[in-house]
């Protein structure tokens, strides 16, 4: 099993486990077979498609698989409705960098791309609101047959949502069993710490995702703590948002969620943005 250096996997932002997982080849294949209830073989060719460092920073998966489609994964624990507009860029920006002849493209001869594909892998606490979203949703005239069109299947991913795709994957449902038992061991008040440190022991005591969380025990501990350093710090903006009539700061994160930005991002930018102003 492949050891991960974190130190490589971006000089632009921190990694997350979920793009650290299925960032491989096989895993990144049988999370698309299992959500959308596809059976390509294991040898299939993946080819990941690397975004420029600028949209890298909100793009969490996109890889070609075979010659015949160009998958995208976001992973929220919230859902912006905003997020086909921001696939549409990053789709754009894939196909035109990495897959488009760009001598070609004025020729006479028509170019076949591959088929894209949009998933929003979803584990927040909110209850779905449905079961895709849509660029048309943003269009201001409404028609029957949009002009143009980009659909993103959204997907239930929490451990006990019992969603198919849970089934069909070992390294999905893995996933989300550690995240799930992270959240239990908060929720009944241990420190951020010892609750990642007992969820990833847990899941190595019974051969979830062992081979990866044994040979990469210290990085995953370092994402996770990072990705739960980011939720109490946006946890403790907002808190002191309010309460120290920080209004500069709720306006910030007012005016990225207009920008589409989902509120984790939002978040992650203002505290950023307020501690180099300061």
């Amino acid at each position: 099993m492949e050891n991960i250096d974190i130190s490589k996997t971006s000089r632009q932002y921190k990694d997350t486990l979920f793009r650290a997982l299925f960032g491989d080849d096989r895993r990144f294949l049988e999370l698309y077979n299992a959500v959308d209830d596809k059976h390509f073989p294991d040898d299939t060719i993946v080819t990941p498609c690397p975004s420029n460092s600028l949209l890298a920073r909100f793009n969490d998966l996109a890889a070609c698989i075979g010659s015949q489609l160009v998958v995208f994964f976001e992973h929220q624990s919230s859902i912006s409705k905003n997020m086909p507009l921001r696939l549409l860029q990053y789709a754009t920006d894939i196909l035109y960098s990495q897959i488009v002849d760009m001598d070609k493209l004025y020729g006479s001869t028509q170019i076949i791309i591959p088929t894209p594909k949009f998933f929003i892998l979803y584990n927040g606490g909110q209850k779905l609101e449905g079961k895709a979203v849509r660029l048309s949703d943003v269009f201001a005239i409404k028609e029957q047959e949009p002009p143009m069109e980009l659909t993103a299947k959204v997907i239930d991913i929490n451990y006990t949502s019992g969603e198919v795709a849970l089934s069909r994957s070992n390294s999905l449902k893995g996933y989300s069993f550690l995240v799930a038992q992270v959240r239990k061991h908060l929720n009944a008040g241990k420190n951020r710490d010892a609750s990642i440190v007992e969820a990833i022991e847990l899941c190595i005591e019974q051969d979830i995702l062992k081979d990866f969380l044994r040979n990469n025990y210290k990085e995953v501990i370092k994402m996770l703590t990072y990705e739960y350093d980011a939720e109490a710090e946006k946890r403790v903006l907002l808190q002191e948002g309010r309460q120290e009539g920080r209004q500069e700061v709720l306006e910030l994160v007012s005016k990225l969620l207009r920008e589409g930005l989902s509120l984790e991002e939002a978040y992650a930018m203002a505290v950023q943005s307020l501690s180099t102003s300061c």
